[in-house]
């Protein structure tokens, strides 16, 4: 301790220029980051001690077909037969060919569910633009298969959207992020922190301020420790660390800071513009963790290539000794007589082995002399990789395609298939419990920030469709207001504040009721909550028949609607064909005189009147 202590303070004397740019505050949390840092590095093991980072470092090297890791004698075979890499794609490919169905349903009133249903139209738009099921979805689940966990950061992007700013999804990996040593999940964290480098232009353009004062360095090194990504660059570059944590109210906050200056503070008692406010609303840490398989007590899971290296490793050890038994050993052997045959150790050159060989003799003519079949116990130990390869897969014959013997039912074979299936199933779940996560976090950022109409394409349609989630946000509000009888009050502190005229001379115009309240309706009244369903559809193709062929079943006999057989089967631009068979049977209905809608039913099913504006709300309020 009294050596750290030493240490500590020979480091903030060298960086004593770098220190001046921030404040005593500053200082004062930076000296806190960088001792839980230390401590959340420290930390940041195994259950035998072993660092993770260095650990993930020779996984992704398995991965990477570099497994012979030890020094192997120049004669002797190095094979790799890289089941690991096979394995982790035949799982990730059925993680991610089909599109996870994310539902928002009312928790408390009937009356969100417009609001519900057109933040669903945006958690689709930005499935879209985040190019999460080309892009993101594949990088999420990648690190969870190799090293067991993977993270996902949900932020607010004040550049998106042409300046508009939009919900981000990024994917963290996991060498990238430290999280609290006593948390076994994201929520239960008391602060964590995220480190990536960047170069120095970087800072110098998005912190004109501080940004000169960052020095270069290479604490990086250790962050991006997988294979090539550790080498020096020419490019100066520093580290970029993010900390997260929690102020002495409870408020979420973060600080950006490289090396010893403190680049900036968001959030919480620190937040120069908005003191005493979160991050964001939600107040929860941007982060999503997914795990391949969970450990009991620990913050990281466990992946595939720790279940399965000393398999992989003894699978090539049994390889090299197979190939060099057959390389040294399994050729014909060449017995000479010396004193019959007039050769010695000098003519040894006419008993090469090599294919197509010609040995010259006095008699016999022509002929060809056979040459020796493979020992039985290579053909053996090659089924018997097959296997293995089955068993480490958990892809059987019935899952490539192949009937299995004896079995002739479509319905058994079925029941195989699904058998065979059961780890996907339990990363399916996993998969849906971390997409919940983010679009509840996306779902309150889009609450919170989306303040001016939109137009976007939501719903798989061809057409752009515009939107307003203030507007609706802002009457349902109003409304929860009311029904709480908080609107004498709301209106109280609007003229205190003089935000409305005490005694006016004519009733307000509507927009400058709204003007007047809306800032503190927004801060008193909380946001209408909702129910997140994920549901993350089977990815086999035997289970994707059975299901199509039970929906085509239940439409026909009246069970569920056109509606639900496309939301079944994912048909393209579902919700393009619905509003064109609607939109012909409307016409059809008013060319033989019917009315295309029942009296008190609006187009989209609901009954009754619909939802109050903003501005009448106001109107009643006051």
């Amino acid at each position: 301790m009294p050596v750290k202590w030493v240490q500590d303070q020979m480091d903030k004397v060298k960086h004593h220029g770098s220190r001046r740019a921030n404040t005593d505050e500053e200082n004062k949390l930076l000296d806190e980051a960088k001792e839980r840092f230390e401590n959340a590095r420290e930390r940041k093991v195994d259950f035998e001690g072993t660092p993770l980072n260095r650990k993930w470092r020779r996984y992704d090297q398995i991965y990477r077909n570099k497994q012979w890791q030890e020094n192997v004698p120049d004669d002797r075979s190095t094979p790799v037969l890289n089941f690991t890499f096979s394995l982790i794609h035949s799982v990730l490919n059925r993680l991610t060919e089909n599109r996870p169905e994310v539902l928002l349903k009312p928790k408390r009133s009937e009356k969100d569910q417009e609001l519900a249903d057109m933040l669903m139209g945006i958690l689709q738009h930005l499935w879209y633009t985040n190019r999460v099921q080309e892009e993101k979805l594949e990088e999420m689940i990648l690190p969870a298969l190799k090293y067991g966990t993977s993270i996902l950061k949900t932020i607010w992007d004040p550049d998106m959207f042409d300046d508009l700013g939009d919900v981000k999804y990024t994917v963290v990996h996991p060498a990238n992020f430290y999280p609290d040593p006593r948390a076994y999940d994201v929520q239960s964290m008391d602060f964590c922190f995220v480190r990536t480098p960047k170069n120095i232009e970087y800072f110098q353009r998005r912190w004109p301020e501080k940004g000169p004062y960052v020095i270069p360095d290479e604490d990086w090194k250790e962050d991006e420790a997988l294979e090539g990504r550790d080498h020096v660059s020419p490019e100066k570059s520093a580290t970029l660390t993010e900390y997260w944590f929690k102020d002495k109210h409870g408020n979420v906050c973060v600080m950006y800071y490289a090396g010893h200056v403190v680049l900036q503070i968001l959030g919480g008692e620190y937040d120069e513009l908005l003191p005493g406010e979160p991050v964001y609303r939600h107040n929860r840490f941007p982060f999503s963790r997914l795990v391949d398989y969970p450990a009991e007590k620990e913050f990281w899971g466990i992946g595939e290539i720790e279940m399965i290296e000393l398999l992989q490793k003894l699978i090539n050890s049994y390889e090299a000794q197979i190939i060099d038994n057959t390389r040294l050993m399994a050729n014909a052997q060449w017995v000479v007589n010396k004193v019959e045959s007039g050769l010695n150790e000098e003519d040894g050159w006419m008993f090469d082995n090599r294919p197509g060989s010609v040995i010259w003799t006095q008699n016999d003519g022509v002929r060809r002399e056979p040459g020796t079949p493979i020992p039985n116990h290579v053909t053996n130990h090659v089924h018997e990789l097959i296997q293995w390869i089955e068993q480490i897969l958990g892809i059987h014959d019935v899952m490539q395609g192949r009937r299995p013997e004896g079995v002739r039912a479509a319905s058994a074979i079925i029941a195989l298939q699904e058998a065979a299936s059961v780890r996907i199933r339990q990363k399916s779940k996993h998969l849906g419990a971390t997409i919940r996560d983010m679009s509840e976090q996306a779902m309150h950022l889009v609450l919170e920030y989306y303040e001016e109409p939109r137009t976007i394409r939501i719903g798989g349609g061809t057409m752009p469709t515009t939107t307003d989630v203030r507007e609706a946000l802002f009457g349902r509000m109003m409304e929860m207001a009311d029904e709480a009888g908080m609107t004498p009050e709301i209106v109280d502190r609007a003229i205190e504040e003089e935000r409305l005229p005490a005694e006016p001379e004519a009733p307000p115009a509507r927009e400058e009721l709204r003007e007047g309240v809306e800032p503190i309706v927004m801060e008193e009244v909380a946001f209408p909550p909702f129910d997140v369903e994920v549901h993350v559809g089977p990815s086999v193709p035997y289970s994707q028949a059975l299901l199509y062929e039970q929906a085509k079943e239940f439409y026909q006999l009246g069970i569920i609607d056109r509606k639900a057989v496309l939301e079944v089967t994912q048909f393209p631009n579902k919700e393009e064909i619905l509003a064109r068979m609607e939109a012909m049977e409307g016409a059809v209905a008013g060319a033989e005189g019917g009315d295309a809608e029942a009296p008190g039913v609006s187009p989209a099913g609901r009954t009754g009147p619909p939802p109050a504006a903003g501005g009448e709300a106001i109107g009643e309020m006051v």
